[in-house]
């Protein structure tokens, strides 16, 4: 409870502690009455008061940029979307006020988080949060020889092991960001050493989409990394740890990925994918709402021909149930329409534009290197949520939308730095990140 009078005197500190309580899921670990306390909408209460009364904020104006835009533009579309959502969508409300409360953290940020301090604590508010849970169940990984079955955190958005293991996959750049840019060394081997315990927490999650991601991932750092000799040797590091650790049970649920088309469990994801479409077809502006396909109404509604992948299922035995749409692309196709996915489609397009600008911006600027690693490895995780989400149902995962934010906020900062600068801070070649010419590591603290 240490943190509540910081939290109470600061508001950026309020903000930072709300962010982390909403990753961490902090009833998870608690028991008694402190499990059902509401930890996470005390700091938001408080970071709001402290905003508005104008208390120790330091705060920016809020400008509407094109990151907001976007997300104000989608934001509109699924309340309509809730609005006119299917009967049978018993949680579209509790899933919509889940959402709004995530994108109202995400605005906020363009308040407070206006210089590189601020946005390198994001990026810890984050690695605490979800680097928690790597090192906890990546720990559990290890003692058990890769035996330990991860299961998820119930009650989060993290409540299922393949949800699990792409928010932590999100959370393996942001790591390595860190480890590359604290000051302190006992803070920077305790960043590699949660990295390390993660990339077990997702090898002990068993999840087929987390692989793919972090094997997509691997592959994107060393082609875009400034450094790709460390990154070579973190990819060999993290490949020498799943090949001792992983289990023969692990093997063989990863060489299904080659056979996906005789898969009960992949074929099941195309039906949902195929009933996605069909309701999409039949609702293309706004959708039946937040997971109303998850409603046997709807769902044995739809005939195998009425949707875009009907030719897929072949002789596929029909489900029994209703399932969730096994995909961040379908989940939005179905819940809010053709509009809705171009929305959520051009959120994501903005996030890769944007990284990319801010490569451009600081391609002759060595004092501004940080800027564009911490830019990479946003973009990273961002590229992360994409492969991964291609197999789970987490497009309203709130850790996405804040790294989007924080990619337009870092090109905000950028933006202002763009004054005359001395000669010497000319870029004439790569520097290694905390060198004094590439800018000073931070303190983490």
């Amino acid at each position: 409870m240490v943190i509540v009078p910081i939290a109470l005197s600061n508001a950026f500190a309020a903000y930072l502690v709300w962010g982390w309580t909403s990753v961490i899921a902090v009833p998870y670990y608690m028991w008694g009455f402190m499990g059902s306390l509401r930890y996470n909408l005390f700091f938001a209460l408080v970071t709001l008061l402290l905003l508005v009364v104008g208390k120790s904020v330091d705060k920016s104006p809020f400008r509407l940029n094109r990151t907001s835009a976007l997300i104000l533009l989608f934001v509109a579309h699924v309340t309509v979307s809730a609005v006119l959502a299917d009967a049978s969508a018993r949680n579209n409300f509790s899933i919509y006020t889940d959402l709004l409360k995530s994108i109202t953290y995400c605005l906020v940020m363009f308040f407070f988080v206006n210089s590189r301090l601020r946005l390198h604590a994001m990026l810890i508010a984050i690695a605490l949060g979800l680097g928690f849970h790597g090192l906890a169940e990546g720990l559990k990984t290890l003692v058990t020889a890769g035996g330990h079955k991860i299961i998820g955190l119930p009650g989060t958005k993290m409540s299922d092991n393949n949800h699990f293991g792409v928010a932590l996959v999100m959370a393996l750049p942001i790591l390595l960001y860190l480890y590359q840019y604290s000051k302190v060394r006992l803070v920077r081997l305790g960043f590699l050493g949660v990295l390390l315990a993660t990339v077990l927490a997702v090898i002990g999650s068993r999840s087929r989409g987390a692989f793919l991601a972090m094997a997509m991932l691997a592959f994107m750092l060393m082609l875009t990394s400034r450094r790709k000799g460390m990154a070579a040797l973190f990819v060999m590091l993290g490949v020498a740890l799943v090949l001792v650790l992983s289990p023969e049970s692990w093997f063989q649920r990863i060489e299904t990925i080659g056979s996906a088309d005789q898969d009960a469990s992949f074929m099941g994801r195309v039906e949902a994918w195929n009933v996605a479409t069909a309701l999409a077809l039949q609702n293309p502006v706004f959708g039946t709402g937040f997971h109303a396909m998850q409603s046997a109404e709807l769902w044995f509604g739809v005939r195998p021909s009425d949707g875009l992948l009907g030719g897929l299922l072949g002789s596929a035995m029909p489900s029994t149930h209703a399932r969730a749409a096994h995909s961040i692309y379908f989940e939005i196709l179905g819940d809010h329409g053709f509009v809705g996915l171009l929305l959520f489609l051009a959120i994501m397009g903005n996030a890769f534009v944007t990284a990319l600008q801010i490569r451009r911006i600081t391609a002759h600027r060595r004092d501004l290197l940080w800027a564009r690693d911490m830019s990479d490895a946003l973009a990273l995780s961002c590229f992360a949520f994409t492969i991964g989400g291609a197999g789970v149902s987490l497009a309203y995962f709130e850790t996405y939308y804040v790294v989007v934010c924080l990619l337009e906020a870092l090109r905000q900062y950028v933006l202002g730095q763009l004054r005359p600068v001395p000669g010497h801070l000319l870029q004439q070649g790569g520097a290694r990140p905390g060198t004094p010419e590439a800018g000073k590591r931070l303190q983490a603290p």
